[in-house]
């Protein structure tokens, strides 16, 4: 009998709840989410195209592939609008990060 071992690499996620202030905590948080926005974002935007090729003149699916496009791009917009707030907000108050 013979025992395979697997090797597996390990993935560190970055701890975004280490700050010095409020105002770094929430810039850290604020970067984290949108890095994860982003990727998500992309993904459907990757995801409405699939269904707008495969659409075949399906006005229901074209449809869908537009509603799908569009809530991805106002995603982004929030998620950049988000980011922007936290330093605008940081500024405001004064605090450096």
């Amino acid at each position: 009998m013979k025992i395979l071992t697997a090797l597996a690499q390990t993935v560190t996620i970055p701890n975004p709840l280490t700050s010095d202030s409020i105002t770094g905590l929430v810039d850290n948080v604020a970067t984290w989410l949108l890095g994860i926005g982003l990727t998500i974002s992309t993904i459907v935007i990757i995801w409405a195209a699939i269904v707008f090729i495969t659409s075949g003149g399906n006005t229901e699916r074209v449809t869908m592939a537009r509603k799908t496009l569009w809530y991805a791009i106002i995603g982004i917009v929030v998620l950049l609008l988000a980011k922007g707030v936290t330093s605008l907000v940081a500024n405001f108050l004064g605090g450096n990060f």
